[in-house]
């Protein structure tokens, strides 16, 4: 056998350290990468963009609508860089999210985690509180609103009238910085709005919802042991050892909160910068931590690590965004601001499904069972008798599927009555116009299969404008009429058109509940009653749903027969909620209104 020579001995050696040098690089190089890769996958770059032509176009369907009823409206994308599975993922940690124990068995985990009320929630439940087009309807969407603090649209009139009937609603005197002072609560919410970059309803909302309209002993000044301290907010307030207020009271104490206006001041800023300055700066970032920690401007873009999102949440149940759309609405409305320059950031996910994600139900779908589904944004109560004096059961939510064991089996208050049945087996009564047909044989059914959140088709255009009525000197209009077009009805070429105050407007304007029309040569007067505008200002809006809604639970009177008229939106001779639903559809867009 040859003799290796040292000249092949060193090639053996140095190819040897070379291939052991590459393994070394190799092994290095993938510990170098992993981090990187690891980093990317877990940052999200995030980006605001505006107008409604800048959403996906399953968004933009609804939006539009919106825009529509709502032209002061602006509506920002809010981009997240986060994929629908991984939400989902993060989002479904036991005792992360909860929904109330008496919920459907479909609504709550199967771990059977219960506490203080409230049981863990299902994942399914948590995808459809997720899903922001569920709530792209003109109340829902108010857990989308900006709640920073405009002072545009922020006044100390609005302020005033938001805390009408909540013992908010009062002057107080209180000792400041060695001064006595005397304030209206309205103006020391709206000095935290200002100092906090916190809308003052958003604060006045999340005062009510901790201490109640009435307040509570948080906020008396008098709980033993904590006189002369103050918590609006319920800052520490814990269930455990002490009470909750004596827990919140002490952090008051430790916080130096030792009269009213401290208190609300400082606690709107704690909060503020715990979160609405931190980039949850809406009722639903609030809830779903998904954004970084800043509030991003239009064209903004950032990039944050996974550490920031998902665990700063200021509540656990899953429904309280939804809870709080309906107050904001309604307080809004109320003090006659809903119409102003309002702005909607509304979430984005990446790799979101097609369809929009409907409420998990245990009802099995079959021929032999009929099965419908709530429609109303406000969702419905199921109540023990066919009328509505019955006793209420339960409420549930819009998209709830129900199964119906019996149609028409009551015709009282002006609704006809189902016998329906839930998943966990509660049997009760509702009134049908606030659901619809989903699946199982009815023949009845207008549009069989017809899906939950099905895509809005335009309403036919009601081709009677006007009717009048000789004998009363009344005309009855639809929505978009001006007195030219009555006018025209009436025949007359000479007139004069007039608002209910007696000025005169021009011939083209729109025309309102209460306007007449004045033959100039007869010199009779006709009356106009407008279908839907029940306060007169010739538009229907969330403005006259609100009154509707306030005459029907009797917190607002009308004596004005011409306003009582235009409630009655069916012309069946009553008001009842069915005419409530009628403007709601109409503002929908999913009717039209006609005479």
């Amino acid at each position: 056998m040859k003799k290796n020579t040292k000249k092949e001995i060193f090639l053996r050696i140095s190819s040897k350290k070379m291939f052991m040098i590459i393994i070394l690089l190799i092994i290095m190089l993938n510990i170098i990468l992993i981090p990187i890769n690891s980093l990317a996958a877990s940052t999200y770059t995030q980006e605001v963009k505006t107008g409604i032509e800048n959403f996906p176009k399953e968004y933009q369907t609804y939006l539009t609508k919106l825009h529509e009823q709502h032209p002061n409206w602006s509506f920002d994308a809010y981009y997240t860089g986060i994929s629908w599975e991984e939400l989902l993922q993060n989002e479904t940690n036991h005792g992360h999210n909860r929904i109330i124990k008496s919920a459907q068995d479909s609504w709550k985990c199967s771990c059977g985690d219960i506490a203080s009320g409230y049981a863990c929630a299902s994942s399914g439940i948590i995808a459809y509180y997720l899903d922001p087009r569920n709530f792209l309807d003109d109340v829902s969407i108010f857990q989308f609103l900006e709640i920073s603090y405009n002072e545009n649209v922020h006044k100390l009139a609005g302020v005033e009238k938001s805390l009408k009937n909540t013992f908010l609603d009062k002057t107080i005197t209180f000792e400041l910085n060695g001064e006595q002072k005397t304030m209206s609560y309205a103006q020391i919410i709206l000095d935290a709005a200002k100092e906090s970059n916190m809308s003052p309803y958003s604060i006045r909302t999340k005062i009510i919802q901790e201490v109640g309209s009435k307040g509570s002993n948080s906020v008396s000044g008098t709980y033993p042991g904590y006189e002369g301290y103050y918590n609006f907010f319920n800052y520490g307030a814990y269930d455990e050892g002490n009470s909750a207020i004596a827990n919140g009271l002490k952090k008051a104490r430790e916080l130096g909160w030792n009269n009213p206006y401290t208190a609300i001041v400082e606690g709107a800023k704690l909060l503020s910068n715990s979160y609405t300055n931190a980039g949850q700066n809406t009722a639903y970032f609030y809830k779903w931590d998904v954004v970084g920690n800043r509030v991003l401007k239009s064209g903004e873009t950032a990039s944050y690590g996974k550490s920031y999102f998902f665990g700063h949440q200021y509540m656990t149940n899953v429904q309280d965004p939804k809870s709080q759309s309906s107050s904001l609405f309604n307080l809004y409305a109320s003090i006659g601001i809903i119409e102003e320059n309002l702005n909607f950031v509304i979430p984005v996910y990446n790799n979101m499904p097609s369809t929009v994600t409907g409420l998990p139900s245990n009802i099995v779908e079959n021929d032999d069972t009929l099965i419908y589904y709530v429609t109303d944004p406000d969702g419905i109560n199921v109540r023990n008798a066919p009328t509505t004096s019955g006793e209420k059961i339960c409420a549930i939510p819009k998209d709830t599927k129900v199964i119906v064991l019996e149609k028409n089996c009551a015709d009282s208050d002006g609704y006809i009555w189902f016998k329906i049945k839930l998943e966990n087996g509660t049997e009760g009564y509702v009134a049908s116009n606030y659901i619809a047909y989903y699946s199982g044989k009815d023949y009845d059914a207008l549009e069989p299969n017809e899906p939950v959140n099905p895509t809005p088709t335009e309403p036919t255009e009601p081709t009677k404008k006007a009717e009048i009525n000789e004998e009363k000197s009344e005309i009855n209009t639809i929505p978009e009429t001006d007195g030219k077009t009555i006018a025209e009805e009436l025949k007359i070429e000479d007139y004069t058109v007039t608002d209910a105050q007696g000025n005169k407007i021009e011939n083209d304007d729109q025309v309102g509940t209460g306007y007449k029309i004045i033959d100039n040569k007869t010199e009779k007067e006709y009356t106009v009653i407008k279908k839907g505008d029940v306060n007169g200002d010739a538009e229907i809006n969330s403005g006259d749903l609100l009154v509707t809604r306030k005459y029907l639970l009797k917190d607002k009177e009308i004596n004005d027969n011409n306003y009582l008229q235009a409630l009655d939106m069916n012309n069946d001779g009553e008001i009842n909620s069915g005419d409530l639903l009628k403007i709601r559809k109409y503002l929908l867009r999913d009717t039209q209104i006609t005479i």
